[in-house]
Parts: C-alpha cells; sequence; structure tokens
C-alpha cells in the first residue's frame, strides 16, 4: 500500500446483522492496517439512530454514530440480516439513495441488496444476495440482473451473500485498492487450509492462485530469518527450486520481487519492535537483519517517506 494512499470505510449496521458477515469484512481490513506502516485506512461504524444495535445473536454493539448519508465517502459497506424487508421505508430509501451517489464504492453484504434495489440504484447492474432471498430477490426486482456467483461487482456495487463470500469479497477489495501483497497477507491470516481452499477455488485461490506450497514454504522461511536475511539463491534453495522459478512466482502471486517482500517484512517487524518495545534503535536494526541504525532509518525512510523515530513512544 502506498503511503500516500488513504481510504475510509464506514460501516452501517442494521438491526439483525449477522456477526460473522461484519467480522469477515472488517477483520481483513483490520489485518491491512496492522500490516501497514503508516496506514491510510480507518473505519467508523453507524447506525440509523446513532443507538446500539443487535446483532442477530442479540450481541449489541454501539455505533460511532448517527448514519449521515451527507457526511457519506469512500465505502458505504451496509451489513443487514434478518427482517430486512420489514425494517424498510421509505425515509430509509431516500437516505440509502443519498448516500449511494456521495459513496465512491457501496457494498452490500448478506440481505443488505434488498435496500439498494429497493433504492432504485441497483437497476442496469449486476447483483446478488443471501442464498435464502435469491429467488424472491429476481421476482422483485427485474431490472436488476440476479446472479447467484459468490459475490458480484458491478460499476460501484459490490453484493455477496455469506460470511464466506463476504471474506472472498473484501479479499479482492483489498487486492485492488491495496495491492496483491496486502491481499496475500490478509487471506493468509485468515484462511487455514490453503490447499483446501485452491481446490475448491475459493480463498485465496480466486487470488490468481495466489498461496502455492512453494511460495507459502519461502514466506514461512523468510519469517523465520528476520534477523540473518538470506540471499534470493539461498532462499530458493530452502524451497526446492531455482531462483528465477522463485522470483516469478513472487512476482506472479505478489507482483514484487523476494527481495522487496523480505525487505518489507523486516520494515514491518522494525515497525513493531519500534512501537512495541524499549529496544533502541540500534538494537531493532540488528534484529532485523540491518547492519545499524542509519541502515535501518535510511531504508525506513526510503521507503516510507517518514523516519522510524516517528513510531517510538
Amino acid at each position: 500500500m502506498s503511503s500516500n494512499s488513504h481510504e475510509k470505510f464506514e460501516f452501517l449496521l442494521l438491526d439483525g446483522f449477522s456477526n460473522m458477515v461484519l467480522a469477515s469484512a472488517l477483520e481483513p481490513l483490520r489485518d491491512v492496517k496492522m500490516r501497514s506502516i503508516f496506514a491510510g485506512l480507518e473505519w467508523e461504524v453507524t447506525t440509523l439512530n446513532g443507538e446500539t444495535v443487535a446483532s442477530s445473536s442479540r450481541l449489541k454493539f454501539s455505533p460511532d454514530r448517527r448514519f449521515e448519508p451527507d457526511k457519506t465517502r469512500g465505502t458505504l459497506v451496509i451489513v443487514a440480516g434478518y427482517s430486512i424487508r420489514e425494517q424498510i421505508t421509505k425515509e430509509l430509501v431516500s437516505m440509502i439513495r443519498q448516500a449511494s451517489r456521495n459513496a465512491r464504492r457501496v457494498l452490500a453484504l448478506d440481505t443488505a441488496s434488498w435496500l439498494l434495489a429497493e433504492a432504485g440504484v441497483l437497476e442496469g447492474h449486476s447483483a446478488t444476495i443471501h442464498w435464502q432471498e435469491l429467488d424472491a430477490f429476481e421476482e422483485a426486482f427485474p431490472n436488476v440482473d440476479t446472479s447467484n456467483a459468490r459475490y458480484v461487482s458491478s460499476g460501484p456495487f459490490m453484493t455477496c451473500g455469506g460470511a464466506s463470500t463476504a471474506l472472498e469479497m473484501i479479499l479482492e477489495l483489498i487486492q485492488d485498492t491495496f495491492g496483491p501483497a496486502a491481499a496475500f497477507d490478509a487471506s493468509s491470516m485468515f484462511i487455514f487450509d490453503p490447499a483446501r481452499q485452491k481446490d475448491q477455488h475459493r480463498g485465496a485461490a480466486r487470488l490468481n492462485d495466489r498461496g502455492s506450497p512453494k511460495l507459502l514454504k519461502a514466506l514461512n522461511i523468510i519469517a523465520e530469518n528476520v534477523e540473518h536475511p538470506l540471499t534470493t539463491f539461498e532462499l530458493a534453495e530452502r524451497v526446492s527450486t531455482s531462483e528465477r522459478t522463485l522470483c516469478r512466482a513472487f512476482s506472479d502471486e505478489l507482483g514484487m520481487t523476494p527481495g522487496k517482500y523480505y525487505k518489507l517484512y523486516r520494515l514491518q517487524h522494525a515497525r513493531y519492535l519500534a512501537q512495541e518495545t524499549r529496544l533502541s534503535t540500534e538494537q531493532i536494526a540488528l534484529r532485523c537483519g540491518f547492519s545499524c541504525a542509519s541502515a535501518l532509518g535510511r531504508s525506513f525512510s526510503r521507503e516510507f517517506g517518514k523516519p522510524i523515530s516517528l513510531l517510538r513512544n
């Protein structure tokens, strides 16, 4: 992710939303923010009246503020669940229509596509919804190209069904917005069994087959050798492949060379140590494979445009 990029997400929660759906969309974004050095990424949670809202399992969430369509910017993520049709009013439809005009993109999770369709903003677009509502949705909105795909991107709108499809959709958004490396890192965090996911053409396999065994092995080796970095040749030997093949895998699956990824990993570890420990910059440099504090400082500033000293407590 570029240090100059800035993305804002607003999560509008409607009564009866699914905790799993919300977590599947929000937690990957948290992972992106956590791993980036200077993350231009923020989010806030809103509800229709600014009061606490209950999920389908009756867990209660307190929002950051009341939903105000004229303040909607960036990406609006609408999370709905059971009884969506009973919640729709003329006032709500009008608010969603206005917010959709103001937002750069709109994500409708679970049953929230019904609300967008009622607002008329999906006419001429492709969309999907939770499988339990799919037939009724298609019948109710003939001007929407209803799809049974796991998630659908159409113009500024992205729609999906349940929690697993929300995860896949948000990973694609992360890839397009923050780059393939960020998407890979997030998918590795939340998809436990990459081999099974790849066989089913889900999860990491949907990200242009990122997550191949050779690459995953290389990433593990990198994580185990931060203090004493390996050369690309040595890394390829550990993975039992050629240097050329390894470079191609990193380029195809992460969009960068092994050396570039290795350095970013070391710098992110340096960031963590600077924020969470009392180690000196010299000690951090040595633990992250740099010859001295000045070498770490130059590399850090060159990559992210700001000195590592700004991260010290």
